[in-house]
């Protein structure tokens, strides 16, 4: 955690203090200053800008990268053989390039390292810090520690709250996906410092939950949000019209994507408990998943259309809207067996969420679906939490195929737009379609009329998935897992993957037969392997270059020596 001077703290906890909860006028005033903001920015963005011109990947000099404590270099990628080859590698280094101009050093908001979805978006956020620190985990996880310490240091006494910025804080909380993202990104540290990490941020994580419980949670046990705003997803159709002048009083329904997230969270207390030698509290909280996870399936499961939804609990009757947080139990493990069928197929379904570019936040055949906000576009976010989904209940090539159109689609429009934005259309290969809440003038007023730019906020996800899904990396201490989901789309190409960050180079041809070839490169030298699609391969990375062998050529080492003379 970074040092700051005597007395920083003082004035930090002052204009805490005088922060405006968050109303009208001051949202309003927030978003005029960012604005002005957004000015100071243009100075970076021009850097990413001039790629439109020199169709080439931005790289940061290392002067820069220590300005904010960064020690290497981002991940790299570099694909041959397709079409949309040089989309791959151009938007991906971009993600990161954005990624960093959106982290910000300790300041009088906060004194640690924090993070901002985009330029416009002045303040420390709860889930977009959380999907933020998955991002920097394949990079720097130390940053995607300090991304969640930020969120914990602003609570409002044992609440994490929606959003905080330099003059206003809201009075709202938001998915509550922290300790999920705090288990996650600690599984790259050695075990001693994730011990270390999880007796820091436990204890805050333990009262958080149990304010959840006090303020959140029904009599019947489920959970919901107190404002449509807390959700994440205001405008969609099961809470609001179009430009949120009618909005549906959420406290009177029990939300699954609500009770979804309390699952993961309650998931992650027992994991970081059982880290801790906690074992009773591990069991306790691992009680209350099970038990949770029950209600969901007792009173949120429809058996006629096999989706879960909100219900109303003066009638009883569900909010029959089939939105993408219908999804969301599935990321949490939720369903049985058979209802994760269900939900998979709705997946794959064309007039549900098998879009082009999957996960609309509305199904495609509902009369509700538009292309505004949650309403029907894309949302890389909760679009990872459905891929995480079809992982946990094994369906490993449906995620791969799934994945990879999420990352082409943009890739391919940062290639042609050179813009990052905040939510895609589901069906088309640019943003001239899609609108923000149309006919509220307000949002048209501060924050435009379409999706934000340069906003790697949970977009930013995509370079994760093409890390974690596609190459199927999972590296816990010295143990490297490879398991490529790289779809039939993708044979006969060549990909390489460079992680400074473990000194590790993965070259990987997608062979057509359904078989994957490659190397592994460390400074200490190389293993080649050949796979089976849909097979592992477990290697000691400290064992890399131990064993006496000569690489058989592979079409993909020459791309391995570009990306190392960059």
């Amino acid at each position: 955690m970074s040092q700051e001077p005597d007395g920083v703290g003082v004035l930090r906890r002052a204009f805490a203090k005088a922060r405006v909860k968050t109303g009208g006028v001051a949202r309003f005033g927030l978003r005029l200053f960012s604005m002005l903001e957004y000015g100071w920015h243009l100075a970076f963005w021009s850097r990413l800008s001039a790629a439109r011109f020199r169709r080439e990947p931005v790289r940061l000099p290392p002067d820069m990268l220590a300005s904010k404590g960064i020690q290497r270099q981002a991940p790299a990628l570099k694909v041959e053989g397709l079409s949309e080859s040089k989309a791959f590698d151009e938007g991906f280094a971009a993600v990161y390039a954005y990624l960093f101009s959106n982290l910000q050093n300790p300041d009088m908001l906060a004194g640690v390292r924090h993070v901002r979805p985009g330029p416009a978006f002045r303040g420390i956020y709860l889930w977009d810090s959380a999907f933020i620190a998955r991002v920097w985990q394949d990079w720097d996880p130390t940053v995607g520690l300090d991304a969640l310490r930020a969120v914990m240091e602003v609570r409002d006494g044992d609440r994490l709250q929606h959003v905080v910025a330099d003059f206003v804080a809201s009075r709202y909380t938001q998915p509550p996906l922290i300790g999920w993202a705090a288990v996650e990104v600690a599984k790259d540290l050695p075990d001693e410092e994730q011990v270390a990490f999880f007796k820091e941020v436990y204890p805050i994580l333990d009262a958080y939950q149990r304010w959840l419980v006090e303020n959140r949670r029904h009599p019947n046990g489920l959970y919901f949000w107190e404002h449509a705003y807390e959700s994440g997803v205001e405008n969609a159709p099961r809470f609001s019209n179009t430009d949120e002048s009618r909005l549906l009083d959420t406290r009177r329904q029990a939300a699954p994507d609500m009770s979804a997230y309390v699952v993961l969270q309650l998931e992650s207390l027992a994991a970081m408990a059982q880290h801790l030698g906690l074992t009773d509290e591990a069991a306790q909280w691992q009680e209350e998943r099970d038990q949770l996870a029950r209600l969901i399936n007792e009173h949120l499961w429809d058996p006629e259309t096999h989706l879960y939804y909100d219900i109303d609990l003066d009638t009883g009757d569900f909010v029959k809207c089939p939105t993408i947080a219908s999804l969301m139990p599935l990321w949490a493990g939720v369903p049985d067996a058979e209802r994760a069928q269900c939900l998979v197929e709705w997946i794959q379904r064309r007039d549900g969420f098998g879009t082009p570019m999957p996960f609309p936040s509305v199904v495609r055949g509902d009369s509700s679906f538009e292309k505004d906000m949650w309403r029907g576009p894309v949302w890389i976010n909760v679009a990872y939490g459905g891929i995480q989904g079809l992982l946990r209940y094994g369906y490993h090539e449906l995620a791969g195929k799934l994945a990879y159109r999420l990352c082409k689609h943009v890739y391919l429009v940062f290639h042609t737009e050179r813009r990052v934005y905040e939510f895609y259309d589901p069906e088309l290969l640019h943003t001239q379609d899609l609108k923000r809440k149309q006919g509220n003038w307000h949002k048209a007023l501060t924050l435009g009329k379409g999706p934000q730019r340069a906003f790697v906020g949970w977009t930013g996800l995509v370079n994760r998935m093409v890390i974690e899904v596609l190459f199927g990396v999972e590296i816990d201490d010295d143990r490297l897992t490879l398991h490529p989901r790289f779809p039939s789309s993708a044979e006969d190409s060549d990909w390489v993957l460079h992680l400074p960050s473990h000194d590790l180079t993965i070259s990987l041809h997608c062979m057509p037969g359904k078989r994957h070839s490659g190397v592994l490169e460390t400074s200490r030298g190389q293993h080649t392997f050949e796979l089976p699609r849909g097979e592992k391969l477990e290697v000691r990375l400290s064992r890399i270059g131990k064993e006496a062998e000569n690489a058989p050529e592979n079409p993909s080492r020459h791309l391995s020596s570009q990306l190392a003379q960059q």
